[in-house]
């Protein structure tokens, strides 16, 4: 097929005239890339057979809006969406935005700060009691009442 970057006049009204075929017809009838097809005419593919979406333009925005405002769950935005779908229908709905990412959301520790001291503080007060505990055992085994594995 030739390189040319322009369309001629005649054969834009050729590609227009073909318009209710597919592009791969027209682009063999017409010695022209697909690409070219593509980007030089107004022509809008034929709707695909399948099970037709369940969310229309508008669902989606809201669906991609709250995933990337607020920090909900898929389950969550499901749920408030209103809409009978399907969890993997919003998580495809998100991606289709194009500019959220998956990210992990952040930890955040379940221990209350009076709780983080007290267990430091228990652990500082034990510490010690590891240094007393290794004395012990090697006094023993001066003594030569060390203990083996089976504990006898």
């Amino acid at each position: 097929m030739p390189k040319a970057s322009q369309l001629s006049n005649e054969e834009m009204s050729k590609i227009l005239k073909l318009l209710g075929k597919t592009v791969k017809e027209i682009s063999k009838l017409l010695n022209r890339s697909k690409s070219m097809i593509y980007r030089k005419t107004p022509y809008e593919p034929k709707l695909r057979s399948g099970r037709p979406r369940v969310t229309d333009i508008r669902s989606d925005r809201r669906i991609q809006r709250m995933a990337s405002s607020q920090k909900m769950s898929i389950l969550e935005i499901t749920r408030a969406s209103r809409l009978r779908i399907s969890k993997n229908a919003v998580h495809r709905r998100i991606i289709e935005s194009g500019y959220m990412i998956h990210a992990k959301m952040a930890r955040r520790s379940p221990l209350s700060k009076l709780h983080i001291s007290t267990r430091l503080q228990w652990a500082r007060n034990h510490m010690l009691y590891g240094d007393k505990c290794m004395d012990d055992l090697s006094s023993n085994e001066k003594n030569g009442t060390s203990m083996d594995q089976t504990g006898i």
